[in-house]
């Protein structure tokens, strides 16, 4: 899209013809430097959008030319802003996912904490009734003493 839009600001002057703003297939691959797939997908894309028009020559061979409405979609970065949000959203599903797991390793980290602590307080009391039971059972035989 921004091949086909500095093709047409270089060659828009009140006696331009089509042809003065077309672009072939091997003009566009060769200037904006991508790949002949990665223009053919964009070219299906924008031509879908209807923000590219395809031109047919006499010999067969297509030219490409931008639409107002893709002139629009370039100078209001359309496609950047699309760019961004994708980004965007992709770090933020990332970011859910990585906090689910932290949080997972907090829940687990502390359930297994849980349970050392409770089997420590278990023992503890029982030592603690033990203690008791063995003062009772002294006072019992000190008080039984006549």
């Amino acid at each position: 899209m921004g091949t086909l839009q500095e093709r047409l600001d270089s060659e828009n002057h009140p006696n331009a013809m089509p042809e003065d703003i077309e672009l072939t297939f091997s003009t566009l691959v060769d200037k904006s430097g991508l790949s002949e797939s990665e223009v053919l997908k964009q070219i299906d894309y924008l031509r879908s959008e209807e923000e590219i028009d395809i031109n047919e020559r006499n010999n067969y061979s297509m030219s490409y030319v931008i639409l107002r409405k893709g002139t629009v979609a370039y100078f209001d970065d359309k496609y950047l802003r699309l760019g961004w949000k994708n980004f965007l959203e992709n770090v933020y599903d990332i970011v859910k996912i990585i906090s689910a797991i932290v949080l997972l390793a907090i829940a687990t980290s502390t359930y297994i904490s849980n349970i050392i602590d409770t089997k420590k307080n278990k023992k503890e009391i029982q030592k603690m009734q033990d203690d008791i039971k063995a003062i009772k059972d002294s006072v019992n035989h000190t008080s039984k003493k006549p």
